[in-house]
């Protein structure tokens, strides 16, 4: 089937614009003016008149967590909480909705201490927890997922309620008796996700599309997803084929997968004789890169820093595993044919991301690994980033939440080097955008409007943006958001651009945001969704 779309703004590269496109089966086959096109177009064609709005390429997220996403309709929803007894209050509540029997888990997520108004700024402890039932196991994680927060009966099953554990790369908290107080932090919280009821396929199944059809309907087409740490790939890329083959979700999905246990799903990949590229569906499934951590969250005061937090200077975070561990896993995974993306947000975190690059042969750029979240920065690192062809996997829309307290956390020296998407194009670091939604709201257009403004664009904080030096156009950061995506992920010969030859990925928008007050593009919304040539939904 042919399709034109004609009196669009179509978006082709910086500064250059079409009017019309038109599709034959999945390809774009045409760009041109309304005239040209709708010449080209033979008797039959479907055509459809975009009313003179903007067409931009489907939106490539780069990193998100689609099977969380899915499963967050079932969980406490802790997100926007005021203090602690509106936490316990949602508890209740949920478990009262939801007629949750006595000894079922219940979950939360979404929780950010920082932003509570009406209490101290503090992690609810078991106490807290318990107020919201002993009858159940209650596991709430923060925001960032980086932290655990069980209750009396969370800890009992995890088997820690009266001992301390030693956890590498792990905090257990505790309370004035000398035990554990329900928070565990970084690879201690293992101990509670562990306790998670584990999905059915059918689970899978529904959760992935769901997720899938939201991710799309906001103009996402494509989307690099880590749901797996090793033990569950098998389950989780047959729920992504079901859904692909049998369901109406055509969202284009890269496998982030991580490894659990350091090397031992590495070899596991190896032995099935999968390695980044490899296909599972063409065109839709595919294997990604091997998703590692190098620490925690800046909101955790577990992202590993190279001198201390500026509000906690007895602590520099929490590095996830030694330098040279890392190193070698790299190095392994490099080897292998993997391409590699490594969750590093403080810079002592990033470096030691960046040193395990530089020790790699000098051909290993051509697997183009990445640096997830690289928010706390230097001059320095990103010049060896750009040097190295390393790839900043970056969710501009953090930044809404963390500007209000990144000075807090870092001093206002850091903070001027961090979240540095100006330097990142100045220097040629090559950026790829995304949300890592659920943490985030899949909505791209949040994501663009954090970039362009470095505001809070729901409060217009702070006036000017944080520092401003660090914005960058819309041009910039729709390309990091698509071809920028695309090219870290080896798509960049068919994805990213609306260009003849390329699959038909499009997304028609009511607002122009190229000419648009800055302040109104993360109110932009989609008006439909192409996806290979047919509209989504």
């Amino acid at each position: 089937m042919k399709t034109l779309v004609y009196n669009a703004k179509v978006y082709l590269r910086r500064g250059t614009f079409a009017e019309a496109v038109l599709v034959d089966g999945e390809t774009i086959a045409l760009t041109g003016t309304n005239a040209d096109v709708l010449e080209a177009a033979p008797a039959g064609t479907r055509k459809i008149d975009a009313g003179g709005r903007l067409l931009l390429p489907g939106f490539y997220d780069s990193h998100l967590h689609l099977h969380e996403l899915g499963r967050f309709e079932r969980q406490i929803n802790c997100g926007g909480v005021a203090c602690i007894d509106e936490i316990v209050e949602r508890g209740r509540a949920f478990i009262e909705k939801h007629h949750v029997p006595p000894g079922a888990m219940v979950m939360g997520f979404g929780l950010d201490q920082d932003l509570f108004t009406q209490c101290e700024k503090r992690y609810p402890t078991r106490a807290d927890l318990d107020r919201i039932s002993t009858a159940h196991p209650v596991i709430l994680l923060r925001v960032c997922g980086h932290v655990a927060l069980c209750n009396s009966r969370a800890l009992e099953r995890a088997g820690i309620a009266d001992r301390v554990p030693v956890i590498e790369g792990g905090i257990v908290e505790t309370g004035d008796d000398g035990k554990p107080n329900g928070v565990l932090k970084e690879n201690a919280a293992s101990l509670a996700r562990t306790l998670f009821p584990k999905p059915t396929p059918g689970d899978l199944v529904l959760r992935l599309e769901a997720a899938m059809k939201t991710a799309l309907s906001y103009g996402v087409t494509s989307a690099a997803s880590h749901d797996t740490m090793g033990p569950d790939f098998p389950e989780m890329k047959a729920a992504f084929t079901h859904v692909l083959r049998e369901r109406h979700a055509p969202l284009r999905i890269v496998m982030q997968c991580g490894s659990a246990e350091k090397d031992r799903y590495l070899n596991i990949y190896k032995e099935e004789k999968i390695v980044t590229g490899t296909v599972f569906i063409k065109d839709y499934l595919k294997m990604g890169p091997l998703k590692l951590f190098a620490d925690g969250s800046l909101g955790s005061h577990t992202a590993a820093l190279r001198s201390p937090y500026h509000d906690s200077p007895g602590t520099t975070g929490v590095p996830a595993m030694e330098g040279a561990v890392l190193q070698e896993l790299v190095r392994k995974a490099d080897a292998a044919g993997f391409q590699t993306a490594i969750h590093a947000i403080g810079d002592a975190a990033i470096e030691n991301v960046i040193e395990a690059y530089e020790a790699l042969p000098p051909d290993s750029s051509r697997r183009r690994h990445g640096v997830i979240h690289c928010q706390i920065t230097d001059g320095g690192l990103l010049d060896r980033m750009a040097g190295r062809d390393i790839v900043a996997v970056v969710q501009p829309v953090f930044l809404a939440h963390d500007l209000y307290i990144a000075e807090k956390r870092l001093g206002a020296a850091r903070a001027a080097t961090s979240y540095a998407w100006g330097s990142m194009e100045r220097r040629g670091v090559r950026s790829a955008y995304g949300t890592d939604c659920p943490i985030e709201h899949v909505n791209p257009m949040l994501g663009i409007a954090a970039a362009v403004t470095r505001q809070d664009s729901a409060k217009g904080y702070p006036p000017g943006g944080f520092y401003p030096d660090e914005r960058i156009d819309v041009a910039a950061a729709v390309d990091n958001y698509t071809a920028g995506s695309a090219w870290a992920n080896f798509d960049e010969t068919r994805l990213g651009r609306i260009k003849e030859g390329y699959l038909a990925d499009m997304v028609l928008w009511d607002t122009d945001i190229f000419t648009c007050p800055p302040e109104m593009i993360g109110k932009t919304k989609t008006l439909w969704t192409m996806s290979g040539g047919e509209l989504c939904g």
